[in-house]
Formats: C-alpha cells, structure tokens, sequence
C-alpha cells in the first residue's frame, strides 16, 4: 500500500512549520508488523541559537522503519518481539492508518540541537546584544583580568 502525505504537522515536534508536510510512504506486510519506507518534506520555522532570528530549515527524510498495526493510544497493548527489542511505532487510529506519530518521530529526531541561520554565524554582542551579522557593534575592548595580564606581556614580548 502507497500513501500519499500533505498534511499538517503534528504536534509534539518542537518546531512550527511553513507548510505541510509532504511526502510517500509505502507500507509492506512483513508478518507481525509492518515496514514503512519512504520519503518526508518540509520546512521548519527556527530560531538562530546564536543571532536569535528566525530562519527557514528545509528538510527532506528518508526512512525505513518497523510499524505495529496497533492502536496509537493503546501503546501498552503490544510488545515487541524483534530481536534487538524496539518497540514498534503504533500507526493504527481505529481502521485509519495514521501515520502522524511517525513523522512526528521522523522530524523531532533531524532537528539541529543548536540551529544556525548560517555556518558563519557571528551572534550577539555580549555587552550591548547588537547582531553582528549586520555591523560591528563598536563596544569597546574590554578590559584584561587582572588575573591573565601577565600572559598579554608574553604575547606582545
């Protein structure tokens, strides 16, 4: 069986999206469970974790993963009998496959734990939080820690 995905994300993923997500998931039978493998789309909406602006993060997920045909909100009511003893991902809601807590899953997993609008990043001044990406904030130097001043005579001899 072949689904088509463009919906809303779920909830739960730790990020807003611009749009839905999109994709194909093609569902095989293989005995007690059942394999998904497929392709997700979309885009999240984050913030720099240095500049603090918000920036467009697009993502694209392939996947093949093991899926129980149980119900979603009755996690309890199977177990896992493959060898390395992970629990599948419950995708039955009623006689509805829903594949919602999959990509859930799929997504929350990809996000960057410290996203960056940009490898070169330069963030916020520490002292007057101007963002450097745009200018030079024009701080002064600080002054040097008593504690380290001996070492600045080492680099400047």
């Amino acid at each position: 069986m072949v689904l088509e995905i463009d919906a809303p994300a779920p909830p739960g993923i730790g990020a807003d999206l611009a749009g839905n997500v999109v994709g194909r998931v093609e569902l095989t039978n293989v005995g007690k469970s059942v394999a998904a493998r497929g392709r997700i789309a979309g885009e999240a909406r984050l913030r720099c974790s240095r500049c603090l602006q918000g920036f467009g993060w697009p993502f694209e997920i392939g996947f093949v993963e093991t899926c129980a045909l149980c119900e979603i909100d009755a996690p309890v009511h199977y177990q896992a009998e493959e060898e390395d003893g992970e629990d599948p991902i419950p995708i039955l809601d009623d006689e509805i496959v829903d594949l919602s807590e999959l990509v859930r899953q799929l997504i929350a997993v990809e996000l960057p734990y410290c996203p960056l609008c940009r490898p070169d990043c330069a963030g916020l001044c520490p002292r007057c939080g101007a963002d450097l990406n745009l200018a030079p904030c024009g701080c002064e130097d600080e002054s040097i820690d008593p504690r380290w001043a001996e070492l600045k005579s080492l680099k400047q001899g």
